[in-house]
């Protein structure tokens, strides 16, 4: 994902996705950070160590961010190019949903875990994209 992003940022056409990109993943760290509500593996009663509320920290999910940060892109490429802004929420979907499933399968994120992640990066990329248009 760092690579990636280090190659939006750097082609001057997709700077401001990359940008929306790094505010996502941000958001969602900084939630997860924050969070008190716990991951299924951590939980008693789902086969962990904790009652409830358990050591927190796993809300929104951080794994699936690598895909929903992609939002970013296709905000940035909507207007001048929305075939490839389709492509990228297409992407943006599918990496997040499947990275998601993955947490899911192993224990470590509800499914809300994951849709809270898309809204989150969703939100911060229509946000920062409407604060960049009215700046330009």
């Amino acid at each position: 994902m760092l690579g990636f992003w280090l190659f939006c940022a750097a082609w001057r056409p997709l700077r401001r996705g990359a940008l929306y990109m790094a505010l996502a993943a941000l958001a969602v760290t900084l939630l997860k950070e924050t969070s008190p509500y716990s991951c299924p593996w951590d939980l008693a009663e789902w086969g962990g160590r904790h009652a409830p509320p358990g050591p927190g920290g796993c809300l929104p999910a951080g794994h699936p961010v690598t895909g929903f940060a992609l939002f970013g892109l296709y905000a940035s490429l909507e207007k001048g190019n929305p075939r490839a802004a389709r492509a990228a929420l297409a992407a943006a979907w599918v990496i997040g949903l499947a990275a998601g499933a993955v947490q899911v399968a192993r224990g470590a994120h509800f499914a809300s875990h994951i849709l809270w992640t898309a809204w989150v990066a969703w939100g911060v990329t229509l946000a920062a994209d409407a604060l960049m248009s009215e700046r330009a």
